[in-house]
Formats: C-alpha cells, structure tokens, sequence
C-alpha cells in the first residue's frame, strides 16, 4: 500500500517538499545566469601596459556592473558581478573607470609589549588611514562620472580598440 505516499504526507511536510522542489529548480534554472558577452582589452598610461589596474564597467542604463583586473600585458577580462571569472557582462552602454592607487603601508605590527615601538607604529597606521593614496593612474580615471571612458558591449566577443583605453599622466577629468 506504498502506492500514494505523497498523499499520506502531512501538509507541513507537503509544503516542505513543494518548498524544496522549487528551490531546486530556481538553482538548476538560473545556474547559467544572465548572457553575458564576452569583453577583453587593454590598459595602457602614458603608452605603457598598466598591471593591476582595477576596471569598472557601469551600465549607463539598466544592466550589470562589471570589472577586471590587468595583468602584466595590461590586458583585462570583465566580469559581472554576479558571473564566472572571465565570464563577460551584458550587452549595453558603460562608463568605465580605471584605478591603480597604492596605500601608504605602515609596516608589520610590532609586539604590542614593545610599548615604545608599538605606539610608534600606531601613530604611523593612523597617518596612513588619513593620506591619499598614491595615484598610479590618474584620480579622475577612477570615477566613472569624470573618467570620460566608455564602452559599448555587442552580442558577441568584445575585442580590440573600443576596449582599449590609452590613459595620460596628466589627466584631470572630463
């Protein structure tokens, strides 16, 4: 008499699995997430490939920000917030930000029973908090509102000199 099982189940149970399944198919179903198109390019200052430089992808529009790191060649791979590394980010319009800054570093703590010393190091951490950092690549390409760079991303791989952004050490915003 295993036939109905489902149908002997109480309703706290019944809901539990109705609950579960659907949480299931909500997991399997948007496991690929939105399509996102494939977006790759370059960073340069002054002419020079610029390493570690973080780019920002913001949809001037509806749509899914996005952001990359550069590497050696200056060469970046967006991803959208939500995707796979590498993964790309929806077709639209973007302003684009990029950043490379460096933090003052106040050094390895010291034993905090070296009061002297510790006290020294505080003191550093502390003026350090407070400073600007150190701009790599100009402040204003770190804004996407006073960068001046965009970007149009098409179905499709997203290649080459739209993705391209020559950056200038003298740069002071749009």
């Amino acid at each position: 008499a295993m036939t109905q099982p489902f149908l002997r189940m109480s309703a706290e149970w019944k809901i539990k699995v109705a609950v579960l399944g659907f949480g299931m198919a909500a997991v399997w179903g948007c496991s690929r997430g939105p399509a996102v198109q494939y977006v790759e390019g370059v960073v340069t200052l002054d002419g020079n490939p610029v390493e570690g430089a973080i780019v920002t992808f913001t949809p001037s529009g509806p749509g899914l920000g996005a952001a990359g790191t550069t590497d050696a060649s200056g060469i970046y791979r967006l991803n959208a917030l939500t995707g796979r590394a590498g993964a790309g980010t929806l077709a639209g319009d973007y302003l684009v930000a990029v950043r490379k800054w460096k933090y003052q570093d106040p050094g390895p703590a010291p034993d905090p029973g070296d009061q002297k010393a510790y006290a020294a190091w505080q003191e550093r951490s502390m003026k350090a908090a407070r400073r600007e950092p150190t701009y790599i690549t100009p402040k204003a390409y770190g804004d996407a509102t006073t960068s001046g760079l965009k970007a149009t991303v098409k179905k499709g791989r997203n290649t080459g000199d739209a993705f391209r952004f020559d950056l200038k050490s003298d740069f002071t915003g749009m």
